[in-house]
């Protein structure tokens, strides 16, 4: 596959929505964590599902009761998305939600390679009847395959990133990070640094680009890898 030759996350996104959006998905998402030492490691994650969607899973902390987070991290069989794992009225909530944002049907493909990397890549379909969830197990084995061309190609850009000199930043944009770390919102940094908003986010927008990565949370763990934190 030709996302094995990607040379930068950007451009293994543009090709997993090109190939997802070929096997008849129309949502994907890849997760990653990778060691960068015996405690430090790195968490990447390449999507296009939709931003409203990222941004209610991580404020509801919604890793905590995904079974298919849990699942990823303790086997390597592909799980597909049945209605009997989300056992508790709050997974039942969730997976109602997932529906309404175009996650009705899919599969979660887990990847562990070397090192104690942990990844997994999600598969999604909007549509929820008898057809889409014939396709989903029709397509388990082009899934695993694009799973693990992923995987090693995310790893590859990682190996690289890592020899490579942390990125610059300048002293607000460091004093920027540090708050986000520690937790403060955009309104709290805003007021502790006695800047606007807008100007907060410039600055988590340059880091967000330093950094080549597409969360605060990816900043943090990029930043910590890097002995910036």
């Amino acid at each position: 596959m030709r996302i094995s030759e990607s040379a930068s996350f950007s451009h293994v996104n543009d090709e997993l929505e090109e190939i997802s959006s070929l096997l008849g998905f129309d949502g994907f998402y890849y997760y990653g964590r990778f060691y960068t030492g015996s405690t430090r490691y790195i968490e990447q994650v390449e999507s296009n599902y939709s931003a409203a969607w990222h941004e209610r899973y991580d404020k509801l902390h919604y890793a905590q009761i995904d079974p298919v987070v849990h699942h990823a991290q303790q086997s390597l069989c592909p799980l597909i998305w049945t209605d009997d794992l989300y056992k508790t009225e709050c997974q039942r909530r969730f997976r109602g939600e997932a529906r309404m944002h175009g996650l009705a049907e899919g599969v979660t493909l887990p990847v562990h390679g070397r090192n104690g990397d942990v990844a997994f890549l999600s598969l999604a379909v909007a549509r929820s009847d008898d057809e889409a969830r014939r396709h989903v197990r029709d397509m388990l084995n082009w899934g695993s395959l694009l799973a693990t061309f992923t995987h090693e190609a995310m790893r590859r850009i990682v190996k690289t990133q890592r020899m490579a000199p942390a990125p610059r930043l300048t002293s607000r944009e460091a004093e920027v990070l540090g708050l986000v770390a520690g937790g403060k919102s955009t309104w709290e940094i805003s007021r502790l640094l006695n800047i606007s908003e807008h100007g907060v986010s410039h600055h988590v927008r340059n880091v967000l680009f330093k950094f080549d990565v597409g969360s605060r949370h990816q900043a943090v763990a990029k930043a910590v890898a890097f002995g910036l934190l």
